[in-house]
Formats: structure tokens, sequence, C-alpha cells
């Protein structure tokens, strides 16, 4: 590739539109030691597939694409990325809104489709599969489908809770599982929620520990064992201020505690 400019416009209260210079970083010796105690077991680094990245890197021609990958993905140079994430639906770096099933009412998922993945997801996985066949991935979702929530939309709101739907949400995960394994991609774990304490512009859906709790108790773990789905189910991934104590109260240790629930949940997850 040729010489990139970069330039940096910096934008204060006291000093709008400020033209600044951009310095190359210099190279530095590494100054990691080990010391040789061992303590937890790491299983690996990643991060998400989203649409918006398969997007830029399609810009790219082949050779400088394949570089990418490499150097994110391949397992003796570069990043050797091996454990990662990928949305259900969409998530704030979609090119666009949307769920596997916008069909209001079809609560045995019967236009249940993951047709928009594979023009985005499944091609950006399957192209980093090349250069790491046993990259392990598990997601979640940002919103459910808008006829489930209250208000209808994929921001801001909540999970409507009548026994119909959330019948239908669990099967909408199985669903899901079924259909990326179709695919080849093999989705570990389910983490239940992104980030279920937050009310967000971009596609987001409020929980309480109660919910979460009933949820996997009551309706994703028990259709998950009944369909001998070995995904593993998440209690995650839980965002929140890390002084605050409320965030372990009413949300781990509320759904931990349950001995019913804590037959489904293996981990979890936090931001």
């Amino acid at each position: 590739m040729g010489e990139v400019k970069v330039q940096w416009v910096s934008t204060t209260e006291k000093t709008p539109w400020e033209n600044l210079n951009v310095a190359c970083a210099e190279p530095s010796a590494d100054t990691l030691e080990l010391s040789g105690e061992k303590y937890q077991y790491i299983e690996g680094f990643g991060g998400c597939f989203n649409e918006q990245g398969w997007d830029v890197l399609s810009a790219l021609d082949q050779n400088e694409r394949d570089k990418v990958f490499e150097e994110l993905f391949h397992m003796e140079k570069g990043c050797k990325f091996n454990y990662c994430r990928l949305p259900v639906g969409a998530n704030d770096y979609s090119l666009e809104w949307y769920s596997y099933n916008e069909n209001d009412g079809d609560y045995e998922m019967e236009k249940f489709s993951i047709d928009r993945d594979l023009k985005y997801l499944v091609p950006y996985i399957k192209k980093a599969q090349e250069y790491n066949p046993d990259i392990k991935f598990f997601a979640s979702p940002w919103s459910p489908p808008t006829w489930m929530k209250y208000p209808k939309a994929y921001n801001y709101g909540t999970l409507i809770w009548d026994k119909k739907i959330l019948e239908a949400y669990a099967l909408y995960f199985m669903k899901f599982v079924k259909a990326y394994e179709a695919q080849g991609i093999k989705i570990s774990q389910i983490h239940v929620q992104n980030e279920p304490l937050c009310d967000q512009k971009f596609p987001s859906c409020l929980w309480k520990g109660e919910q979460l709790n009933e949820f996997i108790r009551d309706y994703m773990g028990p259709l998950f064992r009944e369909n001998n789905l070995d995904t593993e189910i998440c209690l995650g991934t839980i965002n929140g201020p890390e002084e605050d104590n409320r965030l372990y109260d009413n949300y781990v240790n509320l759904v931990l505690s349950d001995p019913e629930t804590g037959k489904y949940v293996k981990a979890v997850g936090f931001l």
C-alpha cells in the first residue's frame, strides 16, 4: 500500500477545529516479564464480528483483506484471536437494525430466518475460520424482535412478560443456534442479553435479575436440554458500575442462588 496521510482535527470548547500533528509511535522493547506463577486459565482472546466490519473489509482488495485476517486470526502470527463474539440480530455496529423474525405473532418461529447474516456475518466468520478453524464463538442479542417488546422498537424498552412471548423467545435462541450450526459455525455459548441494565439509543433491552432467572429456569434452559443442545447458557453480558453491590445482589447472586436455574447457567459474563 502507498503512504497513508492522517489528519488529526481536535475540537474543544475553547479551541474548535484545531489541526494537530500526528506523530508516529516509536518501537519499544517488550517489557513483559513472566514470573512462572499460575492463577486462572485464560481460554482465549478475540473481538466481535459485526456487519460494519465485513462491509469495510470487503472494500479492500483480496491481498490486503487476507493480510488483515492473517494478522487477526492466524494462530502463529498476529493477534491469534480464538474466542470471538457475534450478535444475535442487530447490534450497534450493524448496517441496519433487524431481527431474525419480524412477523408479529409468529410464536412457532415458522418464519425465522438468518438470510441477512448470510450476506454479512456468516462470510465474515467463515473467512476467519480459514485461518483458525477452532475459533470458539459466543453470541448475545442486543434486542429481541420488536413485536416481543414494549414499546415496539429495537432501541429502548423491555421484553413483554407473557408466557407465549417467553416460549417464543426461547425458541428463537434455539433456532439461531441450529441455523448457525447448519452453516458450520458452532455457537458454544449464548449470553441471554447484552447489557441488560442499559436502555440505549441503539438496539437494547432492559432485564431485571428476576426476569433473567425466570426466563432461563422455566423457558430457555429446559428447551435447550429437551432438544439436547450442548450450547452453554451464560448469565450476561452484565454491565453496571463496579462499586455498586446491587449489580451482584440483584443479578448474579439472585440468579445463581436459585438451584433450579443453576442447572442451566454455566458461566457469568461481565462488561
